[in-house]
């Protein structure tokens, strides 16, 4: 039977630097949409008069687009560098992005969820989309686009994770770890192998003479 999936909720984000977020994860509450984009590059090759094969050149671009109800003064100075005097933004003509992991879910129609990330991004400013307010307030989203690279080596480093609750073995502290991770160790999180099970109760089988025999 199929699913569905529906939602978007827990919005979490980190710097990057030097590949690591040092200062863990924050979480950006007021998310109402999240639209990933992802392309790979397809080329047809053609033989023997027809097509041959499809040869496939990788993910080449990915973006996040997301709108949150407000993007505060703390989280602009994360993600676009600004800075803050006495209570006022200040944007500089030559602001510079950070570099951006971020962290979101969603779920399925069975209650499991699905967590979102992308590793290594740099987002654009938000613009200013404000009317006036005519009956029932109707607020406006601030909107902003982060695009995509690799994070580790440039040719096959990582750019997308998706863990999903369904899946067997899905740990979710590891999971963060990878996204966000603080240390060398963090960075190679999902490496790790999973603990083992504790084993069930095993019950006594009793001989003939009354005594038992325990499984070892």
């Amino acid at each position: 039977m199929g699913k569905a999936k529906f939602g978007a909720s827990n919005f979490y984000y980190g710097v990057v630097e030097n590949d690591l977020v040092a200062d863990g994860p924050k979480k950006m509450p007021g998310l109402t949409e999240a639209k990933m984009d992802l392309k790979n590059e397809m080329k047809g090759i053609a033989a023997d008069d027809g097509p041959y094969v499809t040869l496939s050149g990788g993910i080449s671009e990915a973006t996040l687009n997301i709108k949150l109800l407000d993007i505060a003064s703390e989280a602009r100075k994360d993600f676009f560098g600004i800075e803050v005097k006495n209570g006022v933004e200040l944007y500089n003509k030559n602001l510079k992005p950070n570099d951006i992991a971020i962290m979101f879910d969603t779920k399925m129609d069975d209650g499991t969820k699905i967590h979102v990330a992308m590793l290594k991004g740099k987002f654009s400013l938000p613009g200013v989309d404000t009317k006036t307010v005519d009956g029932t307030p109707d607020p406006s989203n601030d909107e902003t686009t982060g695009t995509f690279a690799p994070r580790g080596d440039s040719e096959d480093g990582m750019m997308v994770a998706i863990g999903r609750e369904d899946n067997a073995g899905f740990d979710l502290e590891k999971f963060k770890r990878f996204v966000f991770p603080k240390t060398a160790d963090d960075y190679n999180a999902l490496d790790t192998p999973q603990a083992p099970q504790a084993p069930q109760d095993v019950k006594p089988v009793p001989t003939t003479n009354g005594a038992d025999i325990s499984s070892k």
